[in-house]
């Protein structure tokens, strides 16, 4: 019972609640979190840390015939550890479909392959014509 209540309140920390421009409530759930290979970084020339995480966005809107209905969407945030100073980065992209289980794809995918918040956006557009 207690690791149940464990799992539990970790996945309620990782929720967020955030209100978007059009006044509906948008829930953002941490999918997966990561930090970029070390190695591949220096061949980069990069020589800090940089993590990256993934939340799949849930929100509520009004169809053509006023009725309410869910749609997800991803949000990517890149967070660079330089020497003194965190740097963040994300891109959010609200409502690509209704069904979860192709957001869900989409979030395995960018995970997957460390997707940065720069690209997000052009990869699901691909990943879209391909998987819906």
């Amino acid at each position: 019972m207690r690791s149940k209540m464990l799992a539990i309140s970790i996945k309620m920390r990782y929720s967020r609640q955030v209100v978007s421009k059009k006044g509906g409530l948008i829930l953002n759930h941490f999918y997966a979190g990561t930090f970029m290979n070390r190695k591949e970084l220096e061949e980069m020339g990069i020589k800090y840390p940089v993590k990256l995480e993934y939340y799949k966005t849930e929100s509520e809107v009004s169809n053509k015939n006023n009725i309410k209905e869910t749609k997800f969407g991803i949000e990517v945030i890149k967070t660079s550890y330089i020497k003194e100073e965190v740097k963040v980065e994300n891109s959010k992209i609200t409502e690509i479909a209704k069904d979860e289980r192709i957001v869900d794809k989409i979030l395995e995918i960018l995970k997957r392959n460390e997707v940065t918040p720069v690209c997000a956006e052009y990869i699901v557009e691909d990943l879209l014509k391909e998987i819906g």
